[in-house]
């Protein structure tokens, strides 16, 4: 993926001052349906709640004085700092020497350690966090592995552990990416000169290696950070209410107490939080953190290199480590979908198809699939367009309005997933909007609209401007110009955003549990349900419904990319 804050300046060089003004015009013109859609279904929500903050149920300060005088909320929040915290320690520990590896190993092995590492990305968070909860149930995988070292009476499931072993996993793909971004660029000659003026080989990756990786690092960090604090489905699933996380304690103020006074004052907690790491991150990074991250996917795709070099034997073994951790959620997934037994168990004990006979004849579930499927089209055009025509705007205007529009554009990226679902739920609720399949569309376009700007945005970078001044030269109108030579240079960036934003919609889960109700529960919340609410073993088969409804779209995408990129270089 491209860097978010990439806007295109090419269209508007070299204009006289005439077209310059027609330009700027026409850009605000463009990006005026996605503003306002931002504006009505995020950012007066998110204003809504402040003023919630401060007058619900009194005015004052009372919300904000509660977080740190009652104290198990100040309990939830400091173990919710503490995780995200070790989360993103650890992952360092577990991401760099991965990401170092595949700076080192030759071009084929190179690509089998990125699709590793995209796995995750391909598989459903929910169905990823089932998978880790038949693992560590008592009685699990887990507990059988460790029982020949005589703790096979260890419980994991409902403690923090599991939950931060869990976001761990889920997380550190956004690890892994960022480092590699920054990896990519450091020459490997750096640190054999090193060498070869006296200095130890430890000494010299430490005093040279080392700092040049670290925007890298400090931004996989904060980007981890900032996800691990709004994490609401790995805590719910694999937690306990005595292990809870702040995201669990604002759902339950907001849909059983309705207390969004005290509900948005421990958002905005988190919102301030969120906001001071991603400035010191910059500040040490040197750079947008969202920027060297997403950069991340763009050195992915320049992963064929030639480059390789000597991978010592603990990194070969670190690295299939961690290979293991990533894709161990798919491999569990799959096989317990064809499982016979009626309990979550793994390794099956029998096989049968009858999982996903119920999935597809049950009443509840073929609902929640075509729900599922219904939200995710719509999203998926919705933010496209929107999406799309912001890029498009952004490109055309001066360069002192893009910085700031850009942040507006991208925010829902920014604030934390529980806030977001918070805002939607206590706006839609005075609108008459929860509990329907509009809701859950328009709340998931918001969130989809990102990804669209970033991918349409990134391609118009790249995309030269002296091909529309040569169309117009030879006699093109601008409509022709347009359909003939700029919408087929960008194409790939819109589908590639209108995938994201489809994916995003499909394996959303948070938004849509807060928004849900009889005739409007998509597949995630389903499943979610299966496991919280009823013991269904249904949810096998589901999850690996949605590792393919997840994956294929990627995937098609990714081949199509390939092969436009194929033709464009002969």
């Amino acid at each position: 993926m491209a860097a978010p804050t990439a806007t295109a300046e090419a269209p508007t060089r070299r204009l006289g001052p005439a077209r310059l003004d027609r330009a700027h015009a026409t850009g605000w013109l463009l990006l005026l349906p996605s503003l306002a859609a931002l504006l009505l279904l995020f950012v007066l929500p998110l204003v809504n709640l402040v003023v919630d903050s401060f007058t619900e149920p009194t005015t004052g300060l009372g919300n904000y004085a509660s977080l740190f005088t009652d104290g198990y909320t100040i309990r939830v929040l400091g173990r919710t700092l503490l995780v995200a915290l070790v989360v993103s320690v650890v992952g360092v520990l577990l991401a760099y020497p991965y990401a170092y590896a595949m700076t080192l190993v030759g071009p084929t092995m190179r690509a089998v350690l990125v699709t590793i590492v995209l796995v995750p990305f391909w598989t459903s968070m929910l169905a990823r966090n089932f998978a880790w909860l038949v693992l560590m149930q008592d009685g699990g995988a887990i507990q059988q592995i460790l029982r020949p070292f005589g703790l096979g009476d260890v419980t994991l499931l409902g403690t923090t552990l599991a939950v931060g072993i869990s976001m761990t996993q889920v997380l550190l793909p956004f690890l892994v990416l960022p480092m590699y971004s920054a990896m990519e660029q450091i020459d490997g000659r750096l640190v054999a000169a090193g060498q070869s003026l006296g200095a130890p080989r430890t000494r010299a990756f430490r005093r040279v290696y080392l700092p040049l990786s670290t925007p890298g690092v400090v931004a996989g960090m904060s980007l981890v950070f900032v996800l691990a604090l709004g994490f609401y489905v790995t805590p719910a699933l694999l937690g306990s209410t005595r292990s809870a996380m702040i995201a669990q304690v604002i759902n339950v103020r907001t849909k059983e107490l309705l207390d969004f006074g005290g509900a948005g004052a421990m958002g905005m907690f988190l919102l301030a939080v969120v906001l001071v790491v991603l400035g010191l991150s910059r500040r040490l990074a040197g750079q947008n953190v969202a920027s060297v991250a997403a950069g991340g996917q763009a050195a992915v795709t320049r992963a064929g290199g030639e480059r390789s070099s000597e991978v010592r034997p603990w990194l070969r073994v670190h690295t299939t480590i961690v290979a293991i951790i990533l894709v161990a959620p798919t491999f569990v997934v799959i096989p317990m979908s064809f499982s016979s037994a009626e309990t979550f168990r793994f390794p099956p004990d029998g096989w049968s198809l009858r999982w996903y006979q119920e999935l597809f004849t049950s009443p509840e579930w073929t609902a929640a699939i075509l729900n599922t499927l219904q939200v995710g089209v719509y999203t998926a055009l919705i933010a496209t367009v929107l999406g799309t025509t912001a890029a498009f705007g952004l490109a055309r205007l001066p360069r002192r309005w893009r910085g700031a529009l850009n942040g507006l554009l991208l925010s829902p990226m920014i604030v934390p997933h529980i806030l977001v679902a918070l805002v939607v739920f206590s706006a839609f609720l005075r609108l008459g909007l929860n509990g329907t399949l509009i809701g859950i569309i328009l709340a998931h376009t918001a969130m989809a609209l990102p990804f669209v700007v970033i991918a349409v945005s990134a391609r118009l970078q790249g995309m030269d401007s002296r091909l529309s001044g040569v169309a117009a030269s030879l006699g093109a109108s601008p409509v022709s110009t347009f359909r003939r030579v700029t919408l087929p240079l960008v194409m790939p960036g819109i589908l590639s955003g209108a995938v994201l934003a489809f994916v995003t919609s499909l394996d959303e889960v948070v938004i849509a549990l807060f928004l849900q109700a009889p005739g409007a529960i998509t597949l995630p919340v389903q499943m979610f349900n299966s496991v919280t609410v009823q013991i269904d073993p249904t949810i096998s088969a589901a999850s690996s419904l949605m590792v393919v409804l997840v994956s294929v779209p990627i995937l098609l995408a990714q081949i199509v990319g390939a092969r436009r990129g194929k033709r464009g270089t002969r």
